[in-house]
């Protein structure tokens, strides 16, 4: 396989950060005698400001957006790209990635297909509008000196479709305390941004191994329902993987190299939605795992029986002719309580040799724990997370555990409103761990309870549990030998671009906090890949001739198995639709720091600071401005200038409609 340059995400980060910042202080271009068939950038950045307040949305037809983009190609290049996007944005068709292709269209052919469009054409589209460019001039006039270039700011979403995302349930859960910010979402960037928050409708079904198609057969005439149950089974499966990975001391099964470390299959997910709406049938999932747990309490039986026998046979000896006492063997289990002790946690994962699947349906569980032994139990979850050494030590009890490289798989099911029990804050990077998935409950309906007909979904599920049992067994047999995967050169170059794109979009939309979870995202992808690869070598070994032996799965001189494909899509496609889940809660619960201009390396005029720091948290009315500015000793006229570089230069503003803005919540200490 041809070397491939690792990502480094963060070297990706700041080189976006410097071409922001080389953007901000590039010269614009010299005004010339003819305003009329051509603008300086200065004169240009009012005018557009002058449009967006107006609230013109010329650009919903396609012809004018296009006549936008030739105007503006035409006249600054790829500088005229941020002002496209402001334009852009008054339509509820505003789509980032869209735009962004369009305005590379333009600047490619606006001297072949432009057809005589120029900057006079914007002028012309502003008036027809209703913008007064008579007093644009004069404000332009007025603020000329004031205004610097335009720095390269970050692009949000259009305020018209933000509108249409916030009405969620998680954000009407926490409108009264966590209302939303400038977080925009990630669904920007993902393919069919547009309804991007379900994946089985998007899957193919003929690529499917035989666990998912069983499941998606099941549940498919509710997507969001099918989605969740999906998102179980392979979570335990995930789990089911990790246990696989060490026999005694020796490596086994199937690992990954990601950034230069060992990688195993193990997942985080938390799906949430609001009561009553059958996030109870998770459970169901936790079958998968059901032959492993009856081998494992057999094996203990059968120990614990033969402990007995030799305790009984030691106890019968004179003192001077016992020895060493026969040491009581450990009870294991593939679940690990979600409301045990961190300290209880540490033990049943050493029990069962560095593994174990916290799958819970009441997060509670889990929460309470992380609020009564907060600083252990989250090290542990975030430890396990990367496979990071755990180590406890208990002096009263002569307790020491070391676990080299844990593999804790980890899935909880909770309302809206038990999240922020969950995740206090997200500084400490526990949350960024986790791929969040929200079942929707608008619509109120009585399912078809006789729709299950033949066998209960308990039986399917344990069935399914057998049918997986044998990749468990054959990756267990890999012991000393285990076995790499990989992406090909052409996968790894595609997930290299998109993670890419994302990081760089993401950083500078976002800023500084949505860089751990564009990280972890894209770990979570590769183990996805993972995870579903080894599921159609299963399904592939099942459905062979008379198949028997599980170490055919795996042929001796196998030393790598490479990505399908088909796998590589699925997994891309499922994590492009967490991407925007998981963005739905960064966007509710992750506060703006108190001075956002540093997050964006930008320097605002005193006056605009000033402004800035009256204007109350949450929705504001332009009348609430005036009211401000009169306090302030600013004129009107003023102040509504300031209101426009704060929302459209800065972007540290939000203008959810004409006359409607929004400042975000500041973090407290």
């Amino acid at each position: 396989m041809t070397a491939t340059i690792p990502f480094d995400p963060i070297a990706w980060a700041h080189k976006n950060q410097a071409r922001r910042n080389e953007n901000e202080h590039m010269a614009a271009p010299s005004p010339v005698n003819n305003p009329q068939t051509t603008s300086s950038e200065g004169k240009i950045r009012d005018l557009v400001s002058a449009i967006t307040s107006h609230g013109a949305g010329f650009s919903d037809d396609y012809g004018d957006w296009l006549k936008v983009g030739f105007a503006l190609a035409g006249e600054l290049g790829e500088r005229g790209r941020i002002y496209f996007h402001q334009l852009s944005r008054l339509s509820s068709k505003y789509n980032v990635r869209e735009c962004n292709k369009k305005y590379d269209n333009c600047l490619r052919t606006v001297h072949t297909d432009g057809h005589g469009v120029n900057i006079s054409t914007l002028y012309w589209m502003a008036k027809q509008a209703g913008v007064d460019l008579k007093a644009f001039a004069k404000e332009h006039l007025q603020s000329q000196s004031d205004h610097g270039v335009c720095a390269s700011c970050a692009i949000v979403p259009s305020a018209k479709s933000m509108g249409k995302e916030v009405k969620t349930p998680i954000l009407r859960t926490f409108d009264g305390e966590m209302p939303l910010g400038t977080m925009a979402q990630l669904a920007q960037t993902a393919d069919k941004a547009h309804n991007g928050f379900t994946f089985s409708d998007k899957l193919k079904v003929e690529d499917l191994d035989h666990i998912l198609r069983t499941i998606y057969d099941l549940h498919h005439d509710n997507v969001a329902k099918c989605d969740a149950m999906i998102l179980g089974a392979l979570n335990v499966c995930s789990g089911l993987m990790g246990g696989a990975n060490f026999v005694g001391d020796e490596r086994s099964g199937v690992y990954g190299l990601y950034d230069g470390r060992r990688v195993y299959a193990p997942l985080f997910n938390i799906i949430y939605s609001g009561a009553g709406n059958e996030k109870g049938n998770l459970v169901f999932d936790k079958q998968l795992a059901a032959p492993v747990k009856d081998e494992m309490r057999r094996k203990y039986a059968a120990e614990k029986e033969a402990y007995d026998t030799a305790m009984a046979a030691w106890e019968a000896k004179g003192k001077k002719e016992r020895g060493e006492a026969p040491e009581k063997p450990l009870y294991r289990d593939p679940f690990v309580p979600g409301n045990s002790t961190s300290s209880a946690v540490y033990r049943a994962l050493k029990a069962n040799g560095g593994w174990g699947l916290m799958y819970e349906t009441e997060a509670d569980t889990v929460s309470s724990m992380l609020d009564s032994d907060y600083g252990n139990y989250s090290d542990l979850m975030r430890k396990a997370h990367h496979h990071e050494p755990l180590s406890m030590t208990r002096v009263t009890d002569d307790i020491h555990i070391d676990i080299d490289e844990p593999r804790l798989s980890i899935l909880l099911t909770c309302t809206p409103g038990q999240l922020p029990a969950l995740f206090p804050s997200f500084e400490n990077g526990l949350g960024s761990r986790f791929l969040f998935y929200y079942m929707p409950d608008d619509h109120v309906a009585f399912h078809n309870v006789f729709a299950v007909k033949d066998r209960s979904l308990d039986d399917v599920y344990k069935e399914l549990g057998d049918y997986f049992a044998p990749l468990y067994h054959a990756l267990q047999q890999r012991a000393g030998h285990p076995v790499q995967f990989l992406m090909s050169d052409s996968q790894q170059q595609m997930f290299l671009d998109t993670y890419q794109e994302v990081l760089e979009e993401q950083f500078g939309m976002l800023g500084k906090g949505i860089r751990a979870f564009v990280f972890r995202l894209a770990l979570e992808n590769f183990r996805y890949a993972m995870i579903l690869t080894l599921l159609r070598r299963l399904t592939e070994w099942q459905e062979s001739f008379n198949p028997s032996d599980p170490s055919d799965l795996f042929p001796e001189e196998e030393n790598a198995i490479v990505c399908d494909d088909r796998d590589f899509r699925m997994a891309m496609t499922i994590v492009g639709c967490l991407i925007n889940h998981t963005a739905r809660v960064y966007t509710v619960m992750a506060k703006e720091d108190d001075n956002p201009f540093a997050l964006k390396g930008l320097k605002p005029s005193a006056e605009d600071l000033k402004l800035y720091n009256a204007l109350p948290e949450g929705e504001f009315r332009t009348g609430d401005l005036v009211k401000i500015s009169k306090k302030l000793s600013f004129s009107e006229r003023t102040a509504k200038r300031i209101l426009s570089n704060l929302t459209f230069k800065y972007e540290v503003l939000n203008r959810l409609h004409r006359g409607l803005y929004y400042k975000p919540v500041t973090k407290r200490s």
